[in-house]
């Protein structure tokens, strides 16, 4: 037997723990002005743009905590 999405008018603890994952998987790109290097702190996986013209416009945060280990990809 599967279990239900929502139960008695309710999400189900298996369908809120997913939209749970989904939502975290799809947050939105920080933004800034300049390289996010040494300056922004975000866990890893995250994206940030760059909103000055004059650089690298899009990072990803790729190893490490707090806020070292961006990468430029664009």
């Amino acid at each position: 037997m599967t279990d239900k999405i929502i139960r008695d008018g309710f999400a189900s603890v298996q369908f809120s723990t997913w939209m749970d994952q989904v939502t975290e998987a799809v947050k939105p790109p920080l933004v800034g002005s300049g390289s996010p290097e040494s300056v922004v702190i975000a866990a890893v996986g995250r994206w940030y743009v760059n909103t000055d013209s004059a650089g690298t416009g899009i990072y990803l945060k790729n190893t490490g905590e707090g806020n070292t280990g961006w990468i430029a990809r664009s």
